[in-house]
């Protein structure tokens, strides 16, 4: 489980990574399976790409708007980067290591599965990846220091966030999700058989 030690090109390939695999699972999986819930209660595919794209959005204002300030009052650093003990944790708790079932942020919840259309969510997606690598980039070109740039945590206000933890938390999350997009894709597959 990785939530200590980043560096800027961990980040960067993390993110790049999530590109190819969103891509390959909506390219080589039918409309019909993507939008195919196993139960009631649970999500479909398309479904927690969008929950992915709901709460990345929720976190790219906050660390926006961390890093709008003049260049020389950013905080310079050197990687690698760890999270405070508590992110540290909220990390471990939101990555696929993490066998639990969590319950949902309500901002985070995915759009009504009517209303989603599969390529405007894969595009959102791919959109979302492609700020937090302008972000990071710069970030890295700048020698920004990711532990002590603090952003606003979207979802405990009080607390506020590293931008190592934002990215910590969004590179867990979309692991997490990407394996239960797997699961349920294999699911449906050994059903048809």
């Amino acid at each position: 489980m990785k939530n200590s030690g980043y560096t800027y090109d961990y980040f960067l390939k993390a993110f790049d990574e999530a590109k190819v695999t969103a891509t390959n699972m909506v390219s080589e999986t039918d409309n019909q399976m993507l939008t195919k819930k196993p139960d009631k209660e649970s999500w479909s595919m398309i479904e927690i790409l969008n929950h992915l794209v709901q709460a990345g959005n929720e976190y790219l204002p906050q660390i926006k708007k961390a890093l709008d300030k003049d260049d020389a009052k950013l905080t310079k650093g050197s990687e690698p980067f760890t999270p405070g003990i508590f992110f540290r944790w909220f990390i471990g708790q939101v990555s696929p290591e993490n066998p639990r079932k969590l319950p949902t942020v309500s901002s985070f919840k995915p759009v009504n599965i009517s209303k989603l259309d599969i390529e405007n969510t894969l595009t959102d997606f791919l959109a979302l990846q492609d700020a937090f690598i302008h972000i990071l980039k710069r970030a890295k070109l700048e020698g920004l220091d990711l532990n002590r740039i603090k952003a606003k945590n979207p979802i405990i206000k009080i607390i506020p966030m590293s931008l190592t933890a934002c990215f910590g938390v969004a590179d867990a999350h979309q692991r997490r999700h990407f394996d239960q997009m797997r699961i349920l894709k294999d699911t449906f597959l050994s059903q048809d058989h």
